[in-house]
């Protein structure tokens, strides 16, 4: 007599298929820094209405150009409460997206300001106005950078030495007027005119921004691509190094 075994079936699980962008989200959140992202036939519906809610302009994808920059972009998500992950993007991407989007998004050429280039024009800054849409901010006055200081000339040494004292001590890490490594890979070369990593929120990410002041442990800086926003403080702890190669 056979005996039966009862073996479970197997299944297969086939892979998904990518769903490629059917629609992008983007705007500007309340400090002006550029936020897009692409979602697909999926997400379409939840992204559209949570572009009304978030005052975010939704931008359908159709064609191959459309669909190559909408990669470039990060893969938004719809979060439980209803919202859209929209992170931040780069400034010539959202400029490309501004072109691309043209009076069917409510934007003209002339709004993707800045955006549209490698680098931002300080003449035209940007704000976040209550009905959403770019508008041209009120002039304000850029900040001073801080000059370096006078380098010991030849001529001061006689003096010194007259005195009986070596030349003045070259300023240390940490102290106010001590001029630091361009782009740094330690924190003790962060000084005036560094060019570092700060956070500005879990939904924007790392930016660059450069330091024009030092307070003890507290560095002043201010936004490499958004010069005229307010001035941000952050501890050496809070910052980090550009990677190697980094702009």
């Amino acid at each position: 007599m056979t005996a039966r075994t009862n073996l479970p079936a197997l299944v297969v699980e086939a892979p998904l298929t990518p769903q490629p962008p059917v629609l992008v989200l983007f705007g500007r959140d309340r400090g002006g820094k550029p936020r897009a992202a692409w979602f697909d036939g999926n997400q379409a519906e939840a992204a559209k209405a949570a572009a009304d809610t978030m005052k975010l302009r939704a931008l359908p994808i159709e064609g191959e150009e459309p669909c190559a920059l909408a990669i470039q972009l990060a893969h938004g998500r719809i979060l439980p409460s209803g919202k859209a992950h929209v992170p931040g993007a780069r400034p010539d991407l959202y400029g490309r997206l501004v072109a691309l989007a043209g009076e069917c998004a409510g934007l003209s050429l002339a709004e993707a300001g800045p955006d549209a280039g490698s680098a931002p024009d300080p003449t035209t800054p940007k704000v976040i106005a209550p009905g959403g849409l770019d508008q041209p901010a009120p002039t304000v006055a850029p900040v001073a950078p801080v000059a370096p200081p006078r380098p010991s000339s030849e001529a001061d040494k006689p003096i010194a030495a007259s005195l009986g004292v070596d030349s003045a001590p070259k300023p240390r890490p940490g102290d106010r007027n001590f001029v630091g490594t361009p782009k740094p890979r330690e924190r003790d070369e962060i000084g005036l005119g560094s060019l570092v990593l700060a956070h500005e929120g879990p939904e924007d990410g790392w930016w660059e921004a450069e330091v024009i002041g030092i307070n003890g442990q507290v560095f002043s800086l201010r936004w490499r691509d958004y010069p005229l926003q307010a001035t941000i403080l952050r501890k050496a702890g809070e910052l980090a190094m550009l990677p190697p190669g980094g702009a």
